[in-house]
């Protein structure tokens, strides 16, 4: 009922109530063995043995433990004259080393480890699952991107407002020119093929059998992009554009995919852009939806556009 109950979240509490059931049993070994060690010495103690000579910080790097749980271990370890610290060649660091009767204790010690270790290796064996290659997966994929990192990710998706897309409407004809002049403007100059589709969308997109949309959050225009019809079921993606206050909202994602899809929607038969290698966030954009770059074309009006890309049908 419990495991029912805790799921993912009693993830941690199952692995710390392992780790109790495995000490328990240790701490009992050593007790009855009549040695003065501890479960929670083995890191250190192992390491020194196994690689000599090392500082805090590589204990704790080789352990992954925190570097205060790692001073308080040494700490106790020097109390009991198991092991002692001698600077090092710089000065300023602090050597960790085993004394002789650290490396006595640790002679004592081995043949329990190994059979800890058969013990272990048959646990592994009986269960259906291999527990130390999961760990070794788990933690792998929690240092690449730790937990944190993952539920602030989380946090922000339900957090973002909803962007909803609609198709053109005269009431949006002035964003449609202001944020595309906005974002021309900042990169680059206002060209004349500029002017031409942003002063007058009905005549050069939609009269030539093209679509437009815009982004709105909270009813606020944030993003438009077009669908220009070039003939013969030749489309473009173009005049895209996002204000920099809905950056990181999404806003270019949806705009991407309302052109894809009303491309395959007009059963066209190529979809094209044309943008400049300087912005690159919006090539790495693209490239996620399926367009790959293509040699540059000849008749394009840009003086700007260095870079042609092509959609690819997943």
């Amino acid at each position: 009922m419990s495991e029912e109950l805790f799921g993912n979240l009693g993830i941690g509490t199952r692995l710390k109530r392992v780790y109790d059931m495995l000490g328990f049993d240790m701490e009992r070994i050593y007790q009855e063995a009549g040695l003065e060690f501890r479960v929670r010495h083995f890191p250190v103690v192992f390491a020194l043995h196994n690689l000599q000579d090392l500082t805090i910080a590589e204990l704790q790097k080789i352990s992954f433990l925190t570097h205060s749980a790692i001073s308080q271990t040494v700490k106790q370890l020097m109390a009991g004259d198991i092991v002692a610290m001698k600077v090092g060649e710089d000065a300023r660091s602090r050597i960790v080393y085993l004394t002789a009767k650290g490396r006595n204790l640790v002679r004592k010690l081995l043949p329990m480890w190994d059979i800890a270790h058969k013990v272990i290796f048959d646990l592994r064996q009986e269960s259906k699952n291999d527990l130390l290659l999961g760990l070794d997966d788990f933690e792998k994929n929690l240092r690449a991107r730790d937990f944190y990192q993952r539920y602030q990710a989380y946090n922000s998706e339900i957090q973002r407002p909803e962007v909803q897309i609609v198709p053109f409407h005269v009431k949006y004809r002035q964003d449609w020119h202001d944020i595309n002049r906005e974002w021309v403007e900042k990169y680059f100059t206002m060209e004349a093929a500029d002017g031409k589709t942003l002063e007058n969308p009905e005549k050069y997109i939609l009269g030539q059998g093209g679509e437009i949309y815009f982004a709105l959050v909270d009813g606020d225009v944030v993003g438009a992009a077009g669908l220009k019809h070039q003939g013969d079921g030749e489309y473009e993606l173009t005049k895209m554009g996002v204000r920099p206050k809905a950056q990181g909202l999404g806003v270019g994602r949806k705009l991407i995919e309302i052109i894809i899809e009303r491309f395959h929607a007009r059963g066209g038969e190529m979809l094209y852009l044309e943008t400049n290698a300087v912005l690159k966030p919006a090539i790495s954009l693209y490239e996620k939806y399926g367009f790959i770059k293509v040699k540059a074309r000849e008749d394009t009006p840009y003086g700007r556009a260095d870079v042609c890309m092509e959609y690819q049908a997943g």
